[in-house]
């Protein structure tokens, strides 16, 4: 979400009571506050003696949601996190459930984080962008990024820090993107159909799958990328997700060619239906 008008009566409340005309900046502050409270000043950061300093009582089960926070009847706050997740996903999990700490009256009723899903848009929709957003800021503090720059480690700094802060790589590009004080774009991309593909395939049509873009976070660039555009046939990102290998070209950005030429560099990570390419752009 970049710059627009916040509407959620929780949201309002928090900049209301943060006297802040962005709830970001509330949020990240919060993060900071709560990771000072716990002496977490180094990676990677322990989320959950952060949760134990709160005075919440954290959970495992196997859950049909990823995460939730709530207060019992005596008082007792509660996280329960879903132990089929992966460490990185419950840790993050565990970072974003405590970003609803941050909102007036969150006691009075139960959050749950559900499976992410590029079809899913929860009704407290900005609240849970904050609390994604405040998650990567609890988790990747920005006093202890200040050796990274996207624009000159690219992957291998999104690497480094998914590794350092025991984060997954998506969590830890779209915070370095996040920080970016130069012109840089985080991609990420997946190997199949555009939605306006549904109904040639139900007639039994044999379209193609093409590397399509799933999100983009910009830092300092005006340009609009729009989902599900096809990655440049023969480019890096393409190329990358062929070869399984780390790719290099210059080239467009998808859906964006009046924008000019990127320094592109994209490799393709995980295995079967979990794969994506992750690529990072800078100006040529």
């Amino acid at each position: 979400m970049a710059t627009k008008s916040w509407t959620e009566p929780l949201v309002l409340g928090l900049m209301a009571e943060a006297q802040a005309s962005d709830p970001r900046q509330a949020i990240e502050a919060y993060a900071e506050k709560l990771r000072r409270e716990a002496n977490q000043e180094k990676l990677p950061v322990d989320v959950e003696m952060i949760a134990s300093v709160k005075g919440v009582r954290p959970r495992r089960g196997a859950y049909e949601f990823a995460g939730r926070i709530f207060v019992e009847a005596d008082g007792q706050l509660v996280m329960d996190l879903n132990a089929k997740d992966s460490r990185e996903r419950q840790r993050f999990t565990c970072a974003h459930e405590m970003m609803h700490t941050a909102f007036p009256n969150f006691t009075e009723e139960k959050r749950y984080r559900l499976d992410a899903s590029v079809e899913s848009k929860p009704l407290n929709q900005e609240e849970e962008y904050l609390c994604d957003f405040g998650a990567a800021a609890l988790l990747m503090p920005a006093p202890l990024l200040e050796e990274y720059r996207l624009t000159e480690s690219g992957l291998t700094g999104v690497k480094k820090l998914a590794a350092e802060a025991d984060v997954s790589l998506e969590a830890a590009g779209n915070r370095l993107a996040e920080l970016s004080r130069e012109s840089v774009a985080f991609m990420v991309f997946e190997y199949g159909h555009k939605p306006a593909d549904r109904p040639l395939l139900r007639r039994g049509e044999a379209v193609p799958k093409r590397v399509r873009l799933r999100y983009a976070h910009c830092s300092q660039l005006d340009v609009y990328l729009p989902r599900f555009k096809s990655a440049t046939e023969g480019g890096a990102i393409a190329r990358a997700h062929a070869s399984g290998k780390l790719e290099r070209d210059t080239e467009e950005l998808p859906g964006a060619p009046g924008a000019g030429k990127f320094e592109v560099e994209a490799r393709c990570f995980g295995a079967d239906d979990r794969q994506r390419v992750l690529a990072v752009a800078r100006r040529a």
